[in-house]
């Protein structure tokens, strides 16, 4: 911790809670702080993962899935939200089976990070899925969800026009099949 941050203390006095969901909750915090109390909306989740899988050195996979919030179609790697104290190791490998119809040999952690650290908890990790053995689909039920093996030289088409889903750039950027010169004309 940074001298600053010692200096400005912050801590959570009262927690109210607003709404809640088996996804997440919203809540009131208001903190003690040094320019005095302060309440703020706060979405807690209990975090969620993404996973980068090819099924072959050109070709990724992504769904295309409907967002009800969007009211869209969106094109994504595979991802879903953790359950409570699920080891999201697990989650990723649910997930890919159940999005994406594969089975992982093995999965590495490719970066966490939180996408909406001004308003919710939320902590989304990053896997790269090895070793992919077919299994069938199983999507949650109301998942409006179709995978679809992507070439990667048709990758920049099939995300142009797309909702731009941050997780998908950033893990596609990282994993290196994606230049920042490909999303920055997307």
């Amino acid at each position: 911790m940074d001298d600053i941050s010692q200096a400005m203390s912050v801590t959570c006095t009262s927690t109210v809670e607003r709404w809640a969901s088996p996804r997440f909750r919203l809540v009131d915090e208001t903190f003690a702080t040094p320019a005095g109390a302060i309440t703020r909306p706060v979405i807690h989740h209990p975090g969620a993962v993404a996973i980068l899988a090819q099924p072959t050195p050109d070709q990724v996979v992504l769904v295309h899935q409907y967002r009800y919030a969007l009211r869209q179609w969106t094109w994504e790697i595979p991802a879903g939200t953790r359950e409570p104290d699920e080891d999201p190791s697990v989650t990723a490998g649910r997930e890919l089976q159940e999005e994406a119809g594969f089975r992982a040999g093995r999965l590495d952690e490719l970066v966490r990070f939180h996408p909406a650290p001004g308003v919710s908890d939320e902590l989304l990790i990053v896997y790269r899925a090895t070793g992919l053995v077919p299994v069938p689909v199983s999507p949650d039920h109301g998942e409006l969800i179709r995978p679809e093996m992507v070439a990667l030289a048709d990758l920049p088409a099939r995300l142009r026009g797309s909702p731009r889903d941050a997780k998908t750039l950033l893990a596609l950027w990282l994993g290196g099949l994606l230049k920042v010169s490909d999303v920055a004309a997307l």
